[in-house]
């Protein structure tokens, strides 16, 4: 993860129980994000689907979003 900070990339929020993540990146990274996510298969051997829902130009907004569609809590 030495590198990640070089394309913007920062985990916000994660949660496996409620099966969601915010990923933090740069305007400019966020397709390349979400391309590189669409490639990951599996970690530690349980097959994963990374799923974009929702891209946001604030976390703020995100969250609000999050919360309004009842994504979690």
């Amino acid at each position: 993860m030495k590198t990640a900070n070089k394309i913007g990339l920062w985990l916000i929020d994660f949660d496996l129980e409620k099966n969601y993540g915010i990923i933090r990146c740069t305007h400019q990274t966020k397709e390349v994000m979400i391309s590189a996510l669409s490639l990951i298969r599996s970690i530690d051997e349980c097959r994963i689907i990374f799923s974009p829902i929702k891209t946001s130009g604030t976390i703020k907004k995100l969250k609000e979003w999050i919360i309004e569609k009842k994504i979690y809590r």
